[in-house]
């Protein structure tokens, strides 16, 4: 399965302004209250605190803009995004994490690990999950395993229809 992130806006969602180079904004996934589609925003940093989500966060994560150049990758950038979202589903970690959550991240586990920015380093906790190594980095994930069924590949589809194609 390969699944495409949308590359990240180059303008605040609250004041319309194009990002400064340089500049470090949030990007959020949102759930819109009574609806099933997915709403993305990239805030200003200096704006965050103004943001008031119009439903669930699904999740959050920062970035320090780049202007584009004429020779960037776009294979490049869609691996860097589905890093930065596969990072921010470790951000915040809560007791009680949802299935679809570990789903997301085992997908996204899998497709990074594909690409080459993860290694496998074998299982743990009797298989329950797999441990990947973040090849530049370092920093070890303990990505759940036995999560992905139909059904939640499913709802993940749906819950990423706007990002993932």
């Amino acid at each position: 399965m390969n699944w495409q992130i949308k590359p990240f806006s180059h303008r605040c969602s609250i004041t319309g302004e194009p990002f400064e180079d340089g500049a470090r904004y949030a990007s959020y996934l949102v759930q819109e209250e009574g609806d099933r589609e997915l709403s993305r925003f990239d805030v200003g940093a200096e704006e965050e605190a103004r943001f008031q989500p119009p439903g669930e966060v699904l999740c959050r994560w920062s970035r320090e803009y780049r202007k584009e150049s004429g020779r960037e990758n776009p294979a490049k950038r869609q691996k860097e995004s589905a890093e930065s979202l596969f990072f921010s589903l470790f951000e915040s970690e809560d007791e009680e994490d949802d299935r679809d959550r570990e789903t997301m991240k085992q997908v996204l586990g899998v497709y990074l690990e594909r690409k080459r920015i993860l290694k496998d380093r074998g299982f743990a906790r009797e298989g329950a999950v797999q441990v990947m190594e973040h090849r530049k980095s370092g920093n070890v994930f303990l990505v759940p395993t036995g999560h992905m069924t139909p059904e939640s590949l499913l709802r993940i589809q749906e819950k990423l229809g706007e990002w993932i194609g």
